[in-house]
């Protein structure tokens, strides 16, 4: 055989082995070559149902729902801090605001004055606001750059009021931390869904409120074109460009009626194509909560819908299992005769299939019929292999939950050792402040803004609605998971200061706080307990530094790597000695 002959046999592999339509690897494979869109329209109302019916029965789900909301919102929700700056040099004649601005210096001062007297420094009073005229009643003036304390401090306490169930549901059951649940978990388990805005001033104070809409009201089966040309694509309309599907332009949902909440699939019993049974809402009013994952699809499959099968078949798997074990555990006797044909007892007949049977319960002798003999059958349940098999399939279940790990999922710490457990959580805290990004690009900022334009309107936030951009400033930040082992987490984040490789206010703000407000707090603190005459040091009579990278205690001395005594700290002090 020639170099080309040899050649040719390797140039004959190639993409045609692994795309054959047929052969005996790929047999069974099955596809249908439709779009996303064209397979979702087809089988969406299958896999909503299957996935609603896991999230109802099957434990996994309903424990992947707890985690999945623990993960990304905890009980604190999202964080809001408001970064509104002074973007003109202005005069302020109000008298809230000026009293706001005077707290805050005097808060701030009272804190410079502690601090200069501890250390023997001249104290210097520092003011925000410029005080005009004689007697310094009659205005103030600010600079541009400088925060606007009074906005900051008003829109977050505003916003705060608003996310009681009274005003932001349009319900007025559910507050808005339940809103934020609600809407992941029904996007995971549905593929997508609607929030509507409500901007009306007679809903409530603040004239805005949020209506929620499951995904199956928007109806998949509307597609069509319209006369001007824009498209309806899965109840979605589009503009239609010379490029192709512009913008969403409207949603067709389904009009509701007093008795739907009893028929589980919206429509079902409609005339389509029909639009005249729908709503047509703008897009400015509707939040379409939905995680891309096809560039051409409009609407996205459950986040879960690769697991149905596999938790279907392990669902019925153990529950078969559990019943098997019950039968084994029953330790039925029978008796029966084969000497006079009266003998036996009579048997149940089962009417559907005419076949025998008997009802058994723990430790029950039953009679069998003349001439029947009992054929035991007595497999070991559960099976040797249950607990391993069953393993396994969960773990292929989680891979296909977004944010959910086995050892969670299955409640089976056991199956971890602690430096597996913590690359676990490294993984699971990344996916979880993804999900965190998602919530709030896609639903917390435009409801902030639409939100804070209503209330700007009505009156309900007493500022000029004209400087709408300024207000517009907020920073969200989902909540943060402490580490596995925060002692380690301390140290790092020490070190990166320490070599100039981070910052406090950035170390302090992937904790999810704010590194201005932990100071104030913190000098607070100290002037509290410096005014009951505590110590403000560490509890311990000799405290404790927390060690290096190497370092440990032996008796009451810490040691460093070199068998050195570690140096002396001073109280509430970090050991940051790199030598």
């Amino acid at each position: 055989m020639n170099l080309l002959q040899r050649l040719g046999k390797f140039l004959l592999r190639g993409y045609k082995e692994v795309s054959r339509p047929s052969g005996p690897a790929f047999r069974d494979w099955k596809f249908n070559g439709q779009t996303e869109d064209g397979d979702l329209w087809a089988a969406a109302w299958a896999l909503t149902d299957r996935t609603r019916d896991l999230f109802r029965e099957n434990p996994l789900y309903q424990k992947y729902r707890e985690v999945l909301w623990a993960q990304t919102f905890s009980d604190a929700g999202l964080l809001l801090r408001m970064q509104v700056k002074e973007t003109e040099d202005r005069i302020i004649t109000s008298a809230a605001e000026k009293a706001a601005l005077r707290m805050h210096d005097e808060r701030r001062n009272r804190i410079r004055k502690w601090a200069a007297e501890k250390s023997g420094r001249t104290f210097e009073p520092v003011s925000l606001i410029r005080e005009l005229g004689s007697n310094g009643s009659r205005a103030a003036s600010v600079k541009v750059g400088e925060p606007d304390i009074f906005a900051n401090e008003l829109i977050a306490r505003r916003w705060k009021e608003w996310q009681r169930k009274e005003f932001c549901d349009l319900r007025g059951t559910r507050n808005y931390h339940t809103i934020r649940l609600l809407r992941l978990i029904s996007a995971v388990r549905d593929g997508d869904f609607f929030l509507r805005l409500i901007r009306d001033p007679a809903v409530n104070k603040f004239g805005f409120a949020l209506q929620l809409i499951n995904a199956e009201y928007c109806d998949r089966f509307l597609n069509s074109t319209l006369p001007d040309g824009n498209v309806i694509r899965l109840g979605i309309e589009y503009q239609h460009t010379a490029y192709g599907l512009g913008k969403p332009v409207a949603y067709y949902f389904i009009k509701r009626a007093p008795s739907d909440w009893q028929i589980t699939m919206a429509g079902l019993f409609s005339a389509y194509p029909s639009a005249s049974m729908h709503v047509r809402i703008d897009a400015r009013d509707i939040l379409h909560y939905a995680r891309p994952v096809d560039a051409e699809g409009t609407r996205p499959a459950p986040w879960v819908c690769s697991a149905i099968l596999n938790s279907r078949q392990l669902n019925e798997y153990s529950i078969a299992e559990v019943i098997a074990a019950r039968v084994q555990a029953c330790k039925i006797g029978y008796l029966y005769s084969d000497v006079l044909p009266e003998g036996g007892a009579p048997e149940t007949i089962d009417p559907r299939k005419s076949v025998p049977t008997q009802e058994i319960s723990p430790g029950s002798i039953v009679g069998l019929e003349y001439g029947v003999k009992y054929q035991e059958s007595n497999p070991t349940h559960p099976t040797a292999n249950f607990a391993q098999f069953s393993q396994e399939q969960i773990r292929r279940i989680c891979a296909a939950m977004p944010g959910s790990n086995y050892s969670e999922i299955a409640n089976d710490y056991a199956a971890i050792n602690f430096s597996a457990g913590r690359l676990q959580r490294l993984t699971s805290d990344a996916i979880s402040y993804m999900l965190q990004r998602f919530d709030i690009d896609t639903a917390e900022i435009p409801i902030f803004e639409s939100w804070l334009e209503m209330a700007l309107l009505t009156g309900a936030i007493p500022l000029p609605a004209a400087k709408f951009d300024k207000f517009n400033r907020p920073f969200f930040q989902g909540p943060r998971s402490p580490g596995v082992d925060p002692v380690k987490d301390v140290n790092a984040a020490s070190f990166r200061i320490a070599n100039n490789l981070s910052s406090w206010t950035s170390e302090t703000a992937d904790l999810g706080e704010e590194f201005r407000a932990v100071v104030e707090q913190k000098a607070e603190d100290l002037m509290l307990m410096d005014e009951f005459g505590l110590d403000p040091s560490l509890t311990a009579s000799k405290p404790m530094p927390v060690n290096d990278i190497g370092a440990a205690s032996v008796g009451e001395t810490t040691m460093a790597p070199n068998n050195q005594p570690a140096k002396e700290l001073a109280p509430g002090r970090l050991n940051l000695d790199l030598e």
